[in-house]
C-alpha cells in the first residue's frame, strides 16, 4: 500500500546556499498514482458510508409502515365493532325530533334529524330545504328567502367562510 511516508522516502531534498528548500522527485508518477489510490479508495469509502446509511433510513421506514398498519387494522376493527351511535344502556326508544315545528307534531311538519344531518334544511331558519348558493364562494346553506336577507343587509357575508357574498343565485331542481 502507498503511504505518506514511502511517498517522503522517494523525495530528495536539495540544500543550495540559498534561503529556500527545494522539493524534487525522481519518481513523481508513483507518487501521482499514490494520490489517485487514497482519492479512489477515499471515495469507494464515502459511497459505501452513504449506501449503508440509504439501507438504514429504508429499513426505519419500512419498520414504521408496518407499525402503521398493524396498528390501523385495530383501529378498523374497533370501528366496525363499535360505533358513536350504539347506547351503552338500551332503555327505551325515545323519539327526538331535531329542528324546529311549525305548529303540531301529528301533522310532520317538523324537521327531521335525518335532513339535517344531510344538510337539506336552511341552517338560518331551520324551516325550508336549501335552494341557493352564494357567490363568489359557492357555499349553499341557506334558503333562498334566508339568503336574501343576508344579501340584503348592510354586512354581505357568507355565514360559513365570512367572504363578502356578490350574487344569489337559486338552485334548480328538476
Amino acid at each position: 500500500m502507498c503511504s505518506i511516508l514511502n511517498a517522503m522516502s522517494q523525495l530528495n531534498l536539495h540544500h543550495d546556499n540559498s534561503q529556500s528548500i527545494s522539493l524534487s522527485s525522481k519518481d513523481e508518477d508513483l507518487v501521482e498514482w499514490c494520490d489517485a489510490l487514497n482519492f479512489f479508495a477515499r471515495l469507494a469509502a464515502y459511497i459505501a458510508i452513504l449506501a449503508v446509511m440509504v439501507l438504514v433510513v429504508l429499513m426505519i421506514l419500512k419498520y414504521i409502515t408496518e407499525l402503521d398498519n398493524e396498528s390501523g387494522n385495530l383501529e378498523v376493527i374497533r370501528s366496525v365493532t363499535v360505533s358513536e351511535t350504539d347506547r351503552l344502556w338500551p332503555e327505551k326508544t325515545e323519539s327526538i325530533t331535531y329542528g324546529t315545528c311549525e305548529d303540531d307534531i301529528e301533522t310532520g311538519s317538523c324537521s327531521s334529524g335525518e335532513d339535517l344531518y344531510d344538510a337539506r334544511i336552511c341552517v338560518i331558519c331551520y324551516d325550508e330545504q336549501r335552494n341557493c348558493f352564494f357567490v363568489p364562494c359557492g357555499h349553499c346553506a341557506t334558503c333562498y328567502e334566508c339568503a336574501l336577507r343576508i344579501y340584503d343587509e348592510e354586512n354581505k357575508v357568507c355565514p360559513v367562510c365570512r367572504r363578502i357574498i356578490g350574487k344569489v343565485r337559486k338552485l334548480f331542481a328538476p
